[in-house]
């Protein structure tokens, strides 16, 4: 499996990367929302991780670059922002599932897998 993992906090971003290379799966990582654009612009992914918090900007922003691409990866937001509405927000725009901060790696793992599976 082919990720994209967009964090900004470097040790999460590494944490989850470590997970997911070690079980086989191909990852790439980005700090920032401008870096992520130019990644998903040139490769394909099975699915992207998603954080919506960056200093650059809305991370709904990508989940918009990708719908208006067609483009059809699979999105996991990892946020730590839990009200509805923001949980609502970025279901209705096109990701397939939301995951609040802090989580078990093996959760989302497991949500991951399930998403891969659906496409």
């Amino acid at each position: 499996m082919k990720l994209l993992i967009i964090e900004d906090e470097r040790s999460l971003r590494a944490s989850i990367e470590k997970y997911f290379t070690d079980d086989g799966s191909i990852c790439e990582s980005c700090p920032d929302m401008q870096s992520a654009l130019c990644k998903i612009d040139l490769y394909d992914y099975d699915c992207i991780i998603l954080d919506l918090s960056h200093a650059d900007g809305d991370g709904l922003k990508i989940l918009q670059h990708l719908k208006n691409d067609g483009k059809d990866e699979g999105v996991m937001i990892i946020s730590a922002k839990n009200s509805l509405d923001d949980r609502l927000r970025g279901l209705n725009l096109g990701a397939d599932d939301y995951l609040v901060k802090p989580f078990h790696l093996a959760e989302l793992k497991a949500r991951i897998l399930a998403i891969h599976r659906r496409k």
